[in-house]
């Protein structure tokens, strides 16, 4: 009879941290960026850059959603632009950060993480083989950020 309680116990104790460590991981998990682009310039300069792009064009808006990092290694900004198309918004998920490729500290790297429909919540998400996330990008590429390149004259490259 110990022996059944102690194997009960046992099963119960590694059930739990089984448990613990599949929401962990789960939580932690990383998806990669749908996307990456490469900015010749630093963080603040793109910011203010997109700032301004979305100050002349009605259809689009910026906004800061959260900092990572410090001042030492840099940090990370994580934002939102929204661009309106016909009928819908299409909300676009960046992180922006100092560039690791590169020696010249003024490189930005640009990680389009998620693109959604705010009008329509089956589609989008932050994986290419989402729902309609293809042809969101693809609005990314040719409506928005070569509108940045054309009327900011901005050096933005995909990598």
């Amino acid at each position: 009879m110990r022996k059944v309680s102690l194997l009960i116990v046992g099963l119960l104790i590694v059930g739990f941290a089984g448990t613990c460590m599949y929401f962990v991981a789960g939580v932690s998990a990383v998806n990669p960026p749908i996307k990456k682009y490469e900015f010749s310039g630093t963080i603040d300069h793109l910011i203010h850059e997109i700032q301004r792009y979305s100050s002349i064009d009605s259809n689009v808006t910026i906004k800061i959603t959260d900092l990572t990092g410090d001042k030492k290694d840099g940090y990370g900004v994580y934002f939102d632009v929204k661009i309106k198309l016909d009928t819908s918004l299409i909300i676009y998920k960046l992180e922006c950060e100092k560039s690791n490729k590169s020696t010249d500290v003024s490189k930005t790297l640009i990680k389009l993480i998620g693109a959604f429909n705010d009008k329509n919540y089956n589609v989008g998400g932050y994986g290419i083989e989402a729902t309609g996330v293809k042809k969101m990008v693809y609005n990314f590429d040719t409506k928005f950020l070569t509108g940045l390149r054309q009327k900011q004259h901005l050096a933005i490259t995909q990598l």
